[in-house]
């Protein structure tokens, strides 16, 4: 048997199975009022066909481990055997209690169990945790698996040894555990170092694995899993806490640790946990560290040390088949820096350059750690924002405008310019349903905000935008052909008109109409419906007014 049940709020989906259809219901509906996609079923063997070749892609797989056919510990090593699934979380469930039964699970390639009998609050803290773990791990593989296609290169080499640190709020305590770790089997896969509590407010650390203390994790002024919690170039964080406390093992796993153990936890449980920290930690870090070493080779804007238009597209790609599958949104901004026609004309192409980078520089420390940010051509900037509906994407398109406005870059010979940047928004699935139609509308919409002063941001707009026709205040006299042609020329914009303007600018120069008007009907194929129409009409009143007066001077 195999149910699907769906909630209006996903925030997930997960994979529950269980040979008791009782234990099924109440448990799948305990995951379903907490807003979560769940698909259920009472078989492993059909457990593993879906995880593994289902059209579906599941955040978190939730296990009993007392099952006819195949138990809960030999599906683990099946998944974690695929391709597919290696990487998704893995949650036991049981009805046992016993250190072997969790040694056994975990050291079979299982994240974490929790029995049947667990309170709600802590089971869903727990699926919730490994939710945002999963999403990372698959955004993080499809990151390294776009960098893969474009590279080509072997993966990057796993560290000899993990690096573990120890920081307990009392001394005394850290040094028994660092005692009991070191005379452990796990040992030599590891180096451990003990850190004092005074080196408690690190803010970086080149450790695979920290075990702290619950003081040194979530209480004081500067609690560590504040500074560390759910960021994905984090160690992985194993909270050691006094007594067992249903409470603080909720607030540990909403925080964003890895884990949650007592003193009196069994010695082999605590070393099975540890490894299974250190493989996925590892494994993660493994990931970025492959990502990141293609990414300077062949993925960067040299310029700005950007991802390159090559990237961006294949990450866009990837991330929007992404969010397909989990039916989860996804925004992008187009983002262009205003006037750079006229910085490199007045300041200089080393003052061009040079606003180009800072613009990169700004954007790149206002965007969040899983964006893509890429330099997209000349003076335009794209960004990914996974996860991103479109109120989110535009308060984040807001923080880049912002981010940028106030930035001034000076030529080599003097002067000086103030530098702003237009932006468009727009979402998957709110505004279009594939990647070319969403770029289309976007790029429109960063359109809109240069023709309405620049310096701002526009969202795509799902009416058609109404044509903007040129008018002379009522009460004025309408200007003749030529003069509203000289206006248009004046008005000197960058952007996708430049084509029409620089052939209107020839019409205007030129000595002989005729000829220039031939020019203008070419370069007219570049130019927007609007724009097109407009020109249109004032070759046809100019095209007039020179006929009327060779016919006058006949």
């Amino acid at each position: 048997m195999v149910a699907f049940t769906n909630s209006l709020s996903t925030t997930g989906r997960v994979l529950l199975v269980d040979d008791s259809i009782i234990a099924l219901e109440t448990i799948g509906s305990r995951l379903r009022e907490s807003g979560l996609e769940v698909a259920m079923t009472t078989s492993p063997l059909e457990a593993l066909a879906l995880a593994t070749e289902g059209p579906q892609l599941f955040d978190l797989l939730i296990l009993d481990v007392m099952m006819p056919q195949m138990n809960g510990h030999e599906l683990t090593l099946q998944l974690r055997a695929h391709a597919r699934t290696l990487n998704t979380p893995i949650l036991l469930l049981t009805s046992l209690d016993s250190t072997d039964d969790r040694v056994t699970g975990l050291r079979a390639g299982a994240d974490d169990f929790f029995t049947k009998t667990a309170p709600d609050a802590e089971m869903i803290a727990r699926v919730r945790s490994f939710i945002s773990l999963g999403k990372m791990r698959a955004q993080l593989q499809a990151q390294h698996e776009a960098m893969a296609r474009v590279m080509r290169e072997p993966e990057a080499p796993m560290p000899p040894q993990a690096r573990v640190e120890i920081i307990h709020h009392t001394p005394v305590m850290g040094e028994r555990l660092a005692r009991a770790l070191r005379g452990s089997p796990l040992c030599g896969d590891f180096h451990l170092t003990l850190r004092a509590p005074s080196q408690q407010r690190l803010t970086t650390t080149e450790a695979d694995l920290l075990v702290v203390s619950y003081p040194v994790a979530l209480e004081g002024d500067q609690p560590l899993l504040k500074r560390f919690g759910f960021d994905e170039e984090a160690p992985a964080i194993l909270v050691v806490d006094e007594v067992e406390s249903t409470s603080r093992r909720v607030a540990s796993f909403d925080s964003g640790a890895d884990d949650y153990l007592t003193l009196n936890t069994p010695m082999a449980e605590l070393i099975a946990r540890m490894g299974t920290a250190l493989r996925r930690q590892r494994r993660q870090r493994q990931l970025r560290t492959s990502r990141d070493r293609a990414m300077l080779v062949a993925v960067t804007d040299p310029l700005t040390g950007l991802y390159n238009r090559a990237y961006f597209h294949e990450a866009l790609g990837v991330e929007f088949r992404r969010a397909q599958r989990y039916k989860h949104p996804m925004s992008l901004v187009l983002l262009d820096l205003d006037h750079f026609k006229q910085v490199n004309d007045t300041l200089g192409h080393t003052a061009g350059d040079q606003a180009l980078r800072e613009v990169s520089t700004r954007l790149r420390q206002t965007a969040r750690s899983t964006d893509v940010v890429a330099r997209h051509g000349g003076e335009e900037f794209a960004m990914i924002l996974p996860e991103t509906d479109l109120e989110q994407g535009l308060l984040a398109a807001e923080r880049f405008r912002a981010a940028v406005e106030g930035a001034v870059v000076k030529g080599a010979r003097g002067g000086s310019r103030a530098l702003t940047i237009s932006a468009g928004v727009g979402c998957y699935p709110a505004h279009a349903s594939s990647v070319t139609e969403l770029i289309e509308l976007i790029d429109a919409a960063l359109y809109k905000a240069k023709r309405q002063g620049r310096n701002r941001v526009c969202a795509v707009s799902n009416a058609p935008e109404a044509p903007v026709v040129a008018s002379a205040p009522p009460s004025a006299p309408p200007p003749n052909p030529l003069e509203r042609l000289r206006r248009l020329v004046a008005e000197d914009l960058e952007g996708p008109l430049s084509a029409t303007r620089t052939a209107a600018r020839m019409l205007h120069e030129a000595s002989a109409p005729g000829d220039a008007l031939h020019i203008l009907t070419a370069q007219l194929r570049q130019s927007s419906d609007d724009v097109r129409k407009e020109l249109l009409a004032l070759m046809d009143e100019l095209s007039r007014n020179i006929l009327e007066s060779r016919r006058d001077s006949h």
